[in-house]
């Protein structure tokens, strides 16, 4: 008993695979591209300096450098390139800590295989990590400057854990395509943007534009932020969006949700699924520009059903971009494995073009509005 209790305290000196804290460097994000070279990958790490990251150190690591360190090699395959970065490294890589993997755009559409293959392999790889696309070269993305935190990976991992936008992990891939179903992926942008803090001086700045849509690991199209966020709501994924709409000539107010929830059936009608797709919540009208017109039960009304009419055209856009594509990114596909199991070993193998050419998916909505941010009023007599 003396043994069993103590032995776990005595592993880390005597096992020889371990590695103490102060030899590994955590590598907190991966940035991959093409290379220049034809059919190589350019892989560049992010990973924290333990001796600038105090407590006194400033957002964004100004003053005695940046507190973290990015170095790229570029080899035929993302193992060769990070085997290339760790010769010249004096501590050994962990990826445990690894969050963020960001890929760029010409790499997303030439196809992930082999960067999921290597995920899959890697013994330390994180099952939470996040995986977002650039519109360009995504070395780009790790410039822009962390205001509130000390490092971009950082930034982008709130941008994830925020869920304004469909926040895609590892795993979330993984299963899709075990199913041969799409994912969507976060697509940013990145550019330059004038800082208060830095006296109006552009600094490199990143934020989101839309989702990516993928099918076999292979980026197939993408959608603007409008759609964007009505699939991120058909899959539960996001949280407190606002609306505004408009009526009539002077009519227009903007909605915050409160809550939102989708769900999704599938019924079989002349041997072919019928889809159904429902987007409900509640919010209150943060905003109306028509101030002569009082906010009675029949303008709560005519906001609703302008709402209703916005969020259900926005979700039939983003839906048929992923029929035009066969990227099956909802994953109805699941349902018709769940409820029709013969049905579905049918059709699994070839399912993003039966997804594409077959499937019909009917939308429905019931948003209502809770209040006006004040006591309901009547037009008075």
């Amino acid at each position: 008993m003396f043994i069993l209790t103590f032995s776990p305290l005595m592993g880390c000196s005597q096992n020889q695979t371990k590695v103490e804290i102060n030899q590994q460097a955590f590598v907190f994000a991966l940035y991959v591209n093409k290379g220049k070279q034809e059919g190589s990958t350019e892989v560049t790490i992010s990973t924290p300096l333990p001796n600038r990251l105090t407590s006194g150190q400033q957002a964004g690591g100004h003053g005695n450098g940046a507190p973290y360190a990015m170095v790229t090699r570029e080899a035929s395959t993302v193992q060769d390139a990070l085997k290339l970065i760790q010769r010249d490294l004096t501590r050994r890589f962990d990826f445990s800590h690894t969050r963020i993997v960001v890929v760029g755009r010409s790499y997303a559409e030439a196809g992930l295989e082999d960067l999921m293959d290597w995920l899959q392999r890697e013994p330390t790889t994180n099952l939470n990590t996040y995986l977002m696309v650039a519109p360009g070269d995504a070395k780009k993305v790790a410039e822009l400057t962390p205001i509130y935190e000390q490092m971009p990976s950082e930034v982008l991992i709130r941008i994830a854990e925020q869920h304004n936008m469909i926040p895609t992990n590892l795993r979330d891939c993984l299963y899709a395509e075990s199913g041969n179903q799409g994912y969507a992926l976060t697509y940013l942008t990145a550019g330059l943007k004038p800082m208060v803090a830095e006296q109006e001086k552009l600094e490199p700045w990143t934020g989101v534009q839309g989702t990516a849509f993928f099918q076999n690991h292979k980026m197939r199209t993408t959608l603007p932020l409008k759609e964007s966020l009505t699939i991120s709501w058909a899959v539960n994924e996001i949280k407190t969006p606002l609306y505004t709409v408009s009526w009539n000539e002077n009519g227009k107010a903007s909605v915050y949700l409160i809550s939102t929830k989708s769900s999704r059936s599938v019924r079989m009608v002349s041997g072919h699924p019928v889809f159904t797709i429902k987007l409900s919540g509640s919010g209150d009208v943060v905003y109306k520009r028509n101030h002569n017109q009082y906010d009675t039960p029949e303008v709560k009304e005519i906001i609703e059903r302008e709402l209703n009419n916005q969020v259900a055209e926005d979700l039939r856009k983003a839906l048929h971009a992923s029929q035009r594509v066969g990227a099956d990114v909802v994953q109805l596909g699941m349902l018709v494995d769940w409820n029709y199991p013969d049905h579905w070993e049918k059709v699994r193998a070839n399912w993003p073009e039966y997804y594409k050419n077959e499937v019909e998916i009917e939308v429905v909505t019931d948003i209502r509005i809770r209040n006006f941010g004040t006591i309901l009023r009547t037009k008075p007599e």
